[in-house]
């Protein structure tokens, strides 16, 4: 099936605005409309629309790279491994990156900035997209990413975490990250549609399943079937699962109205679902707070229709208007991804070591949320340059 741009410019202009939002920490005195909502908050900030829309739009892929891999004559089994690989290797990034917030540099062998270093060089090493080729080059693309996993293993046997408390900790599972939440919700998707394929129908069900157990988490109202497990076992708790699963249904859309003549069928139906989920989320605040931390239905709903509104612009922009210039210079975050999110592991654990300090006008108001773009562009031109150099991460 052939690439749609409107899904690759989406995807990102969401990893900007990732990385953007993502360096608010180091500023002062911005808008509180911006940050995300402090626990126990009703309230929605600009921050917490990034991580819905990465979700949304990793799952309007998913019918577009499953279908393609099975236009190319691969098979199920094939597809399916697939899906376990990309599952495991986000839960794992998820995993270590969760940990390093747990990290316990006074009694470590290394500091905490040489220990994210040197995670994340593994994770490059392992996860590279290396080039094809039947020189002696091939040996070494295959040798690095075992020595990439030898690295991740020793760094397993050196960690030492604590809690908020300053108790000890091993490295274990305290959540799963972000990444590993991605992961979880890439899984649940993908192996759905594997099973349903481009039935809209099984689509919608499988959406509604798991806003219904996101709405029974949020009442406090155990969901588990076996006493064994927990009482909301599912990571993301079916929330951010719906979230993906809304992008699954608007790709279906699209691919069912691709042609330029039902485009005005294709936006109609996507406002109305866009409608839909923004009223939904308000009908359903009278029962809940809109709240990321706690993944609220009114949370996940209106977060959706501003992913499906965002994306209703983009397509009209890129697919219709075919203007794709101001996109350039950001290109790299849609092809990219996972590079440009692993980058500021590296940027930031280096300035940690020199000790660079920015003078407070610097990183206050406006000044600090300009310094941010500025780095955001800083990470997008250091991505693009590894890039260029054959280094991108692929899973």
């Amino acid at each position: 099936m052939n690439r749609i741009l409107s899904i690759d410019v989406f995807r990102g202009v969401t990893m900007f605005l990732m990385i953007w939002v993502n360096d608010f920490w180091s500023l002062n005195t911005i808008p509180k409309w911006l940050k995300h909502a402090v626990s126990g908050d009703d309230y929605l900030g600009f921050s917490d629309l990034i991580f819905p829309w990465f979700l949304f739009v990793m799952g309007m892929s998913i019918p577009f790279s499953l279908e393609n891999r099975f236009k190319k004559g691969e098979t199920s089994l094939n597809v399916w491994r697939h899906i376990i690989f990309r599952t495991i290797a986000l839960i794992i990034l998820g995993l270590f990156h969760m940990n390093m917030e747990m990290y316990n540099h006074e009694s470590s062998l290394i500091s905490k900035p040489y220990f994210v270093i040197i995670c994340t060089i593994a994770f490059f090493l392992i996860w590279n997209k290396y080039p094809r080729s039947e020189s002696d080059d091939n040996i070494i693309f295959k040798i690095l990413p075992i020595v990439g996993m030898l690295i991740l293993l020793g760094s397993l046997l050196i960690y030492k975490g604590q809690d908020y408390n300053g108790a000890p900790l091993g490295f274990s599972i305290h959540w799963w990250g972000i990444l590993g939440l991605i992961g979880w919700s890439y899984f649940i998707a993908a192996s759905s549609y594997f099973i349903f394929r481009t039935s809209i129908l099984g689509a919608i069900i499988a959406f509604f399943i798991c806003l219904g157990l996101n709405v029974l988490s949020s009442s406090g109202i155990a969901y588990n079937i076996f006493s064994w497990q927990s009482k909301d076992w599912i990571p993301g708790s079916g929330g951010l699962q719906a979230l993906t699963f809304g992008g699954v249904i608007t790709s279906l859309v699209l691919m069912k109205y691709s042609n330029k003549n039902k485009i005005k069928n294709l936006y109609i139906r996507l406002f109305g679902m866009g409608l839909a989920s923004l009223f939904g989320g308000l009908f359903l605040k009278q029962y809940f707070i809109i709240s990321k931390i706690s993944g609220t239905p009114t949370w996940i709903l209106i977060s959706m229709s501003t992913a499906i509104f965002l994306y209703i612009l983009i397509h009209w922009v890129v697919d219709v208007q075919r203007k794709m210039g101001w996109y350039d210079p950001i290109k790299i975050a849609g092809t990219a991804t996972l590079s440009c999110y692993l980058i500021p592991y590296f940027y930031n654990s280096f300035r940690a070591i020199l000790d660079i300090q920015l003078p407070l006008f610097f990183v206050t108001g406006l000044a600090g949320l300009l310094k941010s773009i500025v780095y955001s562009f800083i990470i997008i031109v250091i991505s693009w340059g590894i890039a260029r150099i054959k280094i991108q991460l692929k899973i």
